[in-house]
C-alpha cells in the first residue's frame, strides 16, 4: 500500500493592516515566519511544508523565503483561499492537506500527528482541535472535499471558509478531543495585533533560540505562572471574533 502523501498548507500575505509586514517582523533577530518553518519541520508526519500566497507582488518576499528554507511555494489567488488550497495540493499531489495560517508560529506538533492520525481512522472531511488555544491549533482536510467545496460556492472571497464543511450538511467533521490541562479559551498565540507582537517577544526571550522545537504543555505551563504575560494581548481575542464573525458569511450555489 502505497504511503499516503501529507502537505502543510501555510496561508500567507503580506497584506495586513492591523500589524504591517507581520510575517517578517523580527524577534530573537529571526523572522517569525522563520520561527514558524522551523517548527514545521520538526513534524515527522509531513512530507511537505507549502506555503500558499498569492500573485501579487507585495508577496514575492514569502516565495523567497520558502526557497531560502527548502520548503515548496504555491501561488494562487488572492481571495479565493480554498480555490488556493485546492490548486496547491492538486499542483503538489497531496493525498492529505493540514492548515492553518502564517501568524501562528507556534502550532502544535503533536496534534499534526493527532490530525493524521484521526483522517486515517475516520476518512473525515474536516477534522479540528478548536477546544486548544488559538495558535496551537491546526485543521485537517480531505483533498476530495476541498474539491467540492470549489464546485459549489458561489463566491470568490473565501478567506472564512470553515462554513462551507459545517453548515451544508455535505461534510463529516470530526472535532479532536482536547484534554482539561490544555484548554485555554483565554489564551492568544497568533500575531495580528502590535499586543500579539510584544506578547510573542515575552515568550520567546523566555524559552530563547529553543522556543520553536517547545512542547506546548511547556509553554502553557509558562503562560500559566505568568499572568501578566497573557494579559499583553488578551483582549485582542474578543476583537479577532469581532472580525472573524463579521466575515463569515456564506453563499452557495
Amino acid at each position: 500500500m502505497n504511503k499516503m502523501k501529507t502537505g502543510f498548507l501555510i496561508t500567507a500575505r503580506m497584506k495586513s493592516t492591523r500589524l504591517p509586514k507581520k510575517l517578517i517582523l523580527k524577534i530573537n533577530r529571526r523572522q517569525i515566519f522563520r520561527w514558524m518553518i522551523d517548527r514545521l519541520k520538526l513534524s515527522p508526519s509531513i512530507d511537505n511544508i507549502i506555503i500558499c500566497t498569492s500573485l501579487n507582488p507585495q508577496d514575492d518576499i514569502l516565495e523567497l523565503i520558502a526557497n531560502e528554507e527548502g520548503i515548496k511555494v504555491f501561488r494562487g489567488s488572492e481571495d479565493d483561499v480554498i480555490q488556493r488550497l485546492y490548486d496547491a495540493s492538486i499542483y503538489y499531489h497531496l493525498d492529505y492537506a493540514l492548515n492553518i495560517t502564517a501568524d501562528c508560529p507556534l502550532v502544535s506538533l503533536k496534534y499534526i500527528n493527532k490530525i493524521i492520525k484521526a483522517f486515517k481512522n475516520t476518512q473525515a472531511d474536516l477534522i479540528r482541535c478548536l477546544n486548544l488555544p488559538h495558535g496551537f491549533y491546526s485543521y485537517g482536510m480531505h483533498i476530495a472535499a476541498l474539491k467540492k467545496i470549489c464546485q459549489i460556492k458561489k463566491g470568490t472571497d473565501t478567506e472564512v471558509w470553515g462554513r462551507y464543511f459545517t453548515d451544508t450538511g455535505l461534510f463529516k467533521v470530526f472535532d479532536l478531543n482536547v484534554p482539561k490541562n490544555l484548554k485555554r479559551p483565554h489564551y492568544r498565540l497568533t500575531l495580528d495585533y502590535p499586543e500579539d507582537y510584544e506578547f510573542f517577544n515575552k515568550v520567546y526571550k523566555y524559552f530563547g533560540k529553543s522556543t520553536y522545537s517547545t512542547d506546548i504543555h511547556k509553554i502553557i505551563d509558562f503562560l500559566d505562572n505568568h499572568p501578566t504575560v497573557v494579559a499583553i494581548n488578551a483582549h485582542c481575542e474578543e476583537l479577532y471574533k469581532k472580525r472573524w464573525e463579521d466575515q463569515n458569511r456564506l453563499e452557495l450555489k
